[in-house]
């Protein structure tokens, strides 16, 4: 699996990824070089390795849940998962950010959206579960929720700088606490699911797995296609921004 997993996670995460750089056209100020370094150093060194070595470190400490313990696994989820994951994924794009001297909200949405797309392949590299895998392959939601916290992060620190408290406060919590709840709730909801369709000696837990797994999806395609939306607007608005007057007057007509 591991050997399957990880091509696909780099193939399926580019496919969702690169899109935001190609709707900059010419008008980047982030590069190739930018890209894979930041990918390197922040992305493997400062997010993945910490998350590993915690996610490691909790296992060793408080034991992995057993079969069938959802209760166990739920927690897990939140606080295993989604703490150590989106802390670390945050970090790293903090410290690239800084390093880059970022400006623009596009390349804000694109680096946070990297330290995703590079722990998104390391799980799969990694992932034991063939289920989990093809979960995450078909929903590379690792890249989204970094995106919009890349994006939400520029607008908390854009109303930071104006003084303006309440949409400050407002931006942090979009852009910090939103990504781990969505992160907990969406691995909740995946370890729900398969209890549920586990438990044939239940009556009626097979069909709320099922409708439990309906919901899921929708939503997640949702948020995936809203998401994409919003990055790609960005960049557009982005490299006009950028754009010389010719091109415009050019764009204009």
């Amino acid at each position: 699996m591991e050997f399957i997993g990880l091509p696909l996670a780099i193939g399926i995460s580019l496919l969702w990824y690169l899109p935001g750089i190609r709707a900059q056209g010419k008008n980047r100020r982030l590069h190739g070089k930018d890209y894979w370094q930041t990918a390197l150093i922040f992305g493997l060194l400062c997010t993945c390795l910490p998350i590993i070595v915690t996610e490691v470190t909790w296992d060793a400490i408080f034991g992995t849940p057993g079969e069938g313990e959802l209760g166990r696994n739920i927690l897990a989820d939140f606080f295993r998962a989604a703490l150590l994951e989106e802390l670390f994924k945050f970090i790293g794009f903090l410290l690239a950010k800084r390093k880059l001297r970022l400006e623009r909200k596009i390349d804000y949405i694109m680096i946070a959206g990297l330290m995703g797309l590079v722990y998104g392949v390391v799980e799969k590299a990694v992932m034991g579960s063939p289920a989990a895998v093809i979960a995450g392959l078909l929903f590379p939601l690792h890249i989204m929720w970094q995106f919009n916290q890349g994006g939400h992060w520029f607008e908390y620190e854009k109303a930071r700088a104006q003084q303006n408290t309440s949409l400050a406060r407002k931006e942090w919590i979009l852009a910090v606490f939103v990504p781990f709840l969505l992160h907990g709730c969406w691995d909740s909801a995946l370890d729900t699911i398969i209890w549920c369709l586990g438990r044939e000696d239940v009556g009626g837990t097979e069909i709320l797995g099922g409708v439990l797994l309906v919901a899921a999806v929708v939503w997640a395609v949702i948020y995936m296609v809203k998401t994409m939306k919003k990055v790609l607007r960005t960049a557009r608005e982005s490299a006009m921004e950028e754009a010389s007057p010719a091109e415009k007057t050019l764009a204009a007509e």
